[in-house]
């Protein structure tokens, strides 16, 4: 260990070579720095390598500003929070009292990870909660951030909406988007819209339960090109009707360049993988493709595709010769006589040359009463792998169907078909793969059988 006075010397005598003349530290004088550093114990200072060759410690960050919670349910709300510069993760607390003397069941310290926002659920309706965040690195943990108070909604209610914004916006048709809470109650909820705040216009009704917000999406075509259009989210139910507040978007013009976006890539193998985007050929018609490299040069490009028409589409593109364990980059490309257009640059990374399968379980098809098939998609990663499904009326299963022996390194499709089901009953399912490196779950999907 040196002392923290040693480490004063050092950098006094190194600052008088350099700048000859300047008055050095007299540590006993008034106003003087005092003698030990915050954190440290009042004689010495840890032997840490990188501070002896002049590089500062890492610093602890500071509190996070705890914000207003958004998406307040009867049972749920997210809490939200600033994000805070050298933090590498937040730590959360919420509480049913104000002074923290207990916690939310799961909500004491937890790491909620590099985020600004998290979703605390397993509250009770109608009932003031208190939350903090706390900011951390590698050198500590920060104070406690201000405490934010938020009360749950009652147990049932108006339905609460939120109109977000219209995407997918084309010269005669746009998707309109929003989300619901039901409050508890059975909702019916649909978007109106039109050139005026006077809208005139209705979407299709949908039907909506539960306690939770829901996202509602309403594609509308038959548009004006060039033109602004109002629209807000609407939702009715035993308790009263809610509205929206309103938004606007502006169609494209009937021509133009191309409106592209890259989407993630997808069935990422060791030596494959599916690029995936969408393109508006904006009235011309426009040729596609992906540019894909190790770089942002890229330097590949997949095959091109012709799309014509006035609305996204979606476009995919499967390439393969790629080197395991490596990242990549791409984007989509489209041309038309209006102009090119590049999407974003996403990235992905292959999969080792053998290892663990990856499993995807797919819908249940063939559905009838007593019968049913069974779907996914397996990749063996490059070693020999047995797959099957696990099925039952609970996420418990009980039953299993025959094994199934896939090799290679790219997704393959898997089907099963199952009876002896029961009428009007729903199941539970999963595809499950196994091979020398381990086991993989798919997820759970259901489906249920028809009636007599």
């Amino acid at each position: 260990m040196k002392t923290f006075a040693g480490y004063l010397f050092i950098l006094a005598t190194f600052t008088h070579g350099l700048l000859a003349g300047s008055p050095a530290i007299d540590r006993d004088a008034p106003g003087a720095p005092p003698h030990d550093q915050p954190g440290y114990n009042s004689v010495e200072v840890p032997d840490v390598g990188a501070f002896e060759f002049g590089e500062l410690p890492a610093t602890i960050p500071s509190p996070p500003i705890a914000r207003a919670a958004t998406y307040i349910a009867s049972n749920s709300l997210t809490a939200n929070w600033s994000s805070v510069s050298g933090a590498t993760g937040y730590r959360l607390d919420v509480s049913p009292n104000s002074s923290f003397s207990t916690y939310v069941a799961g909500y004491q310290n937890l790491n909620v990870g590099n985020t600004t926002s998290r979703s605390v659920t397993g509250l009770n309706a109608s009932t003031t909660y208190y939350y903090r965040v706390r900011a951390y690195n590698a050198s500590g943990t920060s104070g406690n951030s201000n405490v934010v108070h938020v009360t749950t909604l009652s147990p049932t209610g108006p339905p609460v909406v939120i109109t977000n914004p219209a995407t997918l916006i084309a010269s005669f048709s746009a998707t309109l988007n929003g989300s619901v809470d039901p409050h508890g109650l059975t909702t019916t909820v649909y978007f109106q819209y039109g050139r005026t705040i006077s809208y005139g216009s209705t979407t299709l009704s949908q039907i909506k339960t539960g306690n939770t917000y829901q996202s509602i999406s309403a594609n509308v075509s038959g548009l004006t090109a060039s033109t602004i259009y109002h629209f807000r989210l609407v939702a009715v139910n035993n308790a009263g009707t809610r509205y929206g507040t309103d938004r606007t978007f502006t169609t494209l013009t009937p021509t133009g360049p191309p409106i592209v976006t890259t989407s993630s890539a997808t069935l990422i193998a060791s030596f494959s993988a599916t690029l995936n985007g969408s393109v508006d050929p904006h009235g011309l018609t426009t040729t596609v493709y992906f540019q894909y490299g190790t770089t942002t040069n890229y330097g590949l490009t997949s095959a091109t595709q012709s799309k014509t028409g006035n609305t996204y589409q979606n476009v995919t593109a499967n390439i393969s010769g790629l080197t395991a364990s490596t990242t990549y980059h791409f984007r989509i490309v489209a041309t038309n006589s209006g102009g090119t257009r590049y999407g974003s640059d996403r990235t992905f990374t292959t999969l080792s040359a053998t290892g663990p399968p990856v499993v995807i379980t797919n819908p249940a098809t063939n559905i009838a009463t007593n019968t049913a098939t069974l779907n996914g998609k397996v990749n063996p990663h490059g070693l020999s792998t047995t797959v099957y499904f696990q099925y039952g009326t609970t996420a418990a299963y009980g039953h299993t169907s025959a094994s199934q022996s896939k090799t290679g390194n790219a997704y393959q499709n898997v089907s099963a078909n199952i009876s002896g089901l029961t009428a009007l009953t729903t199941y539970h399912f999963r595809i499950v793969g196994t091979n020398n490196s381990g086991t993989t779950y798919g997820g759970d999907t259901t489906f249920t059988t028809q009636p007599y």
